[in-house]
């Protein structure tokens, strides 16, 4: 699938060459746009690719600088709130739009810009929610963000030739898991058995997920943590109503007690897996699930990189089988025996102009470019590309998927799952204020310690809840509550 975007991207390259005589009389004609984002080929590929397109179309250059993830946002701070001017363009998490954009670094999206990259054609959630900061627009939405289940559906099914086996073991159906407890269920059944994959007899683990330390590990103790602590109609679950941290409560703790009992059935040396780890192994066969963002599921129709196509199956992650009511101070178990909460993790990169950038019409015109729907279009569908379905049209043409080697079926799994999370009316979306970086940086530690072995679940996430509390009362608890409660949707 890469070599799909290349080929899309140096086509690109060659009719703007082709048009570059009339194209030299570009207004941005020998500017200087510098980017940043991450290292690597997910985001800061497309960043750099793309980049160098729209630079021939315009006589202009593009300086793409990629630093780690957990170096990032350091680094794009520093620079914003010093004014050393070093970027002109910011691909970043939308995650610190709290810092950036409610910071007063970053400029307001212009109108042209929206009516270029078709903005009503971006899911509400994006362009609305993920995108605005205090009612205004700072940020074009690039990526669209929200965690899901990849299973083999030729074993986790009531047709495998397992189930016979899994229903007399565990007592019900063996299928697609709805609950936390079922998807723990499978991956025991699976860990270690000799399974055919590819026509190769090998022993396959139970799942991957992204357990390392200083990588993407706190995003998916969320993932696990929600079902169990978001309380349908109730929108507080990072803080609640007086700021004070939920994070310990029997929720998250809950969330975390699975995620270390789970470990046992991971992939090898899953406390050091990050996405990178699960974008790999899935694909491969090597795991019956696999947690992620949407980027598996291109994956897995490359047959270069996959050979679990047309057997993948793709759903919302799973639920809780109970949650805790902070209310009331009890466990409550749904009637539906599952309580949703997808995690909208992460949120999706988003893309911003400094406010101190001496070339924001040109860092806007090369953002038009980047963002605008046929680009949008290639780079979801691609393997690789850090970037998930986020506008209407991607999930309304189907051939689009088609075209890049799913069949029907997974293409309308897949999209269906990615469509239940982000339409769901108890979704959580991920914190969104200032110093979000810091709260997670706290929780990051505290989530290596306990699946270590260090600490209890429930000493780590006391310590968190510590570090939060403190965290809140430097930056100012009445001023953070405000921020988080608008957030929310909360307007007092």
């Amino acid at each position: 699938m890469k070599k799909n975007f290349v080929l899309f991207v140096v086509v690109i390259a060659v009719l703007a060459l082709l048009v570059a005589p009339a194209t030299a009389q570009s207004p941005f004609a020998g500017q200087t746009i510098v980017v940043v984002t991450q290292t690597g080929s997910a985001i800061g590929g497309p960043a750099n690719d793309l980049g160098q397109v729209w630079a021939a179309e315009n006589g202009a250059t593009v300086e793409v600088q990629q630093f780690a993830f957990a170096d990032l946002f350091p680094r794009i701070i520093t620079a914003l709130q010093t004014g050393t001017q070093e970027f002109d363009v910011l691909i970043y998490a939308s995650d610190w739009m709290g810092d950036i954009a409610g910071g007063g670094y970053v400029l307001p999206v212009p109108d042209s810009v929206k009516e270029a990259v078709e903005w009503e054609d971006m899911i509400p959630l994006y362009r609305e929610r993920i995108a605005d900061w205090g009612g205004t627009t700072y940020a074009v939405p690039f990526d669209g963000d929200s965690h899901m289940m990849y299973y083999r559906k030729d074993l986790v099914s009531p047709e495998s030739a397992f189930a016979a086996e899994f229903e007399s073991t565990y007592g019900y159906t063996l299928d697609e898991p709805q609950t936390w407890a079922q998807y723990r269920d499978i991956a025991e059944f699976f860990h270690n058995r000799e399974v055919d994959t590819a026509g190769v007899t090998a022993p396959i683990a139970g799942t991957i997920e992204a357990q390392r330390r200083q990588a993407q590990s706190f995003w998916f103790l969320m993932t696990r943590a929600s079902g169990y602590a978001k309380v349908p109609g109730d929108p507080y679950f990072f803080f609640d109503e007086n700021m004070t941290p939920l994070v310990n409560t029997a929720g998250w703790v809950q969330g975390l007690q699975d995620w270390i009992d789970i470990s046992p059935f991971g992939a090898p040396d899953m406390i050091n897996a990050d996405v990178t780890n699960v974008r790999s192994v899935f694909p491969a066969g090597q795991s019956v699930f696999g947690l992620d963002w949407g980027d598996v599921g291109p994956i897995t129709v490359d047959p270069n990189a996959s050979v679990v196509g047309g057997i993948s199956g793709f759903g919302p992650h799973p639920g809780g089988d109970r949650y805790w009511d902070r209310a009331t101070g009890e466990w409550v178990t749904p009637e539906s025996g599952v309580n949703r909460a997808p995690f909208i993790a992460f949120g999706g990169w988003v893309i911003s102009v400094a406010g101190d950038s001496d070339v924001a019409d040109a860092a806007w015109d090369y953002i038009s470019f980047l963002a605008n729907k046929e680009n949008a279009g290639v780079l979801a569908v691609t393997g690789g590309t850090g970037v998930n379905p986020l506008r209407a049209s991607q999930f309304e043409n189907l051939d689009l998927w088609l075209g890049a080697g799913f069949d029907e079926a997974s293409a309308l799994d897949y999209l269906d799952a990615i469509s239940a999370s982000i339409g769901d009316p108890n979704a959580v979306v991920d914190l969104r204020i200032p110093g979000a970086f810091e709260y997670f940086a706290a929780l990051d530690t505290g989530i290596s310690r306990a699946l270590a072995g260090e600490l209890s679940a429930q000493e780590a996430l006391d310590g968190v809840a510590a570090e939060w509390d403190a965290i809140t009362d430097r930056l100012g608890r009445e001023s953070q509550l405000e921020l988080y409660k608008q957030s929310l949707g909360i307007m007092e």
